[in-house]
């Protein structure tokens, strides 16, 4: 319902312009890089340009907004939602491309997929956006980074995505349980980085209440009968895996919510939720 009321109240939309972005400062082996974007527009991709590293070099990708990490994965990680989202995958060996979507990609309406965009240039909007790329120590070079962004006109900055990024270790076979994510806001998605493909099954459970029940091989049928293509490496948790960009997990009165992962041997699970949150201002 909170999804459907701001969908109704989104600005009306604008043309996309792809726009060239201020060049990154501390470009180096082993470094981190950073670039200030322009506020006066809204963003609803940034496309970074990297060479002299692979893509696994790409160690960690971090989106700031008025200081505040609002983004933060790997640049594997982000290419396999990517991919996860029909976009196509980055070059692995570098040069390449790596996208980084404020939209929601793959959605069925123009209004739902750039509901998260990053609107800034009104008043009470964000001051100050940041990305910092760090750049692995076993990087070849010569290093290089370069930045464009997909945007449009100027818009409140209503919800945005970010992607918050967890550390899980499940000890042994069988069933490993979560009970400590956030309960706030909204969740739009839930990415698990199963890289030793041990996860078998995830149950959601919502106040007691059972929200989602799937093996991964159930798992991946229905996304691929939707408008996602299931990643070998992640299992996802995606309510919007139909294209309905209204449909998360809303957290208005839960008090219990916990993921039970079913492992068929002991894995590191990192995880990444996709989380529907508003921009204050700092």
């Amino acid at each position: 319902m909170a999804i459907k009321k701001a969908l109704a109240a989104q600005d009306i939309i604008s043309p996309i312009l792809t726009r060239s972005m201020p060049a990154f400062s501390g470009v180096a082996i082993g470094q981190t890089a950073s670039a200030a974007l322009p506020i006066g527009l809204t963003y609803h991709s940034l496309i970074l340009d990297y060479s002299g590293m692979t893509l696994a070099q790409v160690t960690e990708v971090r989106l700031k907004v008025n200081g505040k990490v609002r983004q933060t994965a790997s640049g594997v990680d982000l290419d396999m939602i990517n991919q996860f989202d029909r976009i196509p995958a980055a070059v692995a060996a570098g040069p390449g491309v790596l996208i980084l979507p404020m939209d929601r990609w793959g959605l069925l309406t123009r209004l739902a997929r750039e509901f998260s965009a990053l609107g800034t240039g009104l008043p009470g909007g964000p001051e100050n956006v940041t990305l910092e790329v760090d750049i692995d120590a076993a990087a070849l070079g010569p290093v290089a980074l370069s930045l464009h962004a997909l945007q449009s006109a100027p818009r409140n900055s209503g919800m945005f995505k970010n992607l918050e990024l967890y550390h899980y270790n499940a000890p042994a076979i069988g069933v490993f349980e979560i009970a400590d994510l956030p309960r706030r806001d909204l969740i739009s998605r839930i990415m698990l980085i199963d890289a030793a493909a041990a996860i078998t099954k995830v149950v959601v459970d919502i106040n007691g209440y059972e929200r989602f029940n799937r093996t991964a091989i159930e798992n991946t049928a229905i996304q691929n009968a939707g408008v996602k293509t299931a990643q070998a490496g992640m299992f996802a948790v995606d309510p919007t895996e139909q294209g309905y960009g209204a449909d998360a997990f809303s957290f208005e009165g839960v008090t219990d919510f916990r993921l039970k992962l079913t492992m068929a041997a002991a894995e590191a699970v990192p995880i990444i939720v996709e989380r529907l949150e508003p921009l204050i201002a700092a």
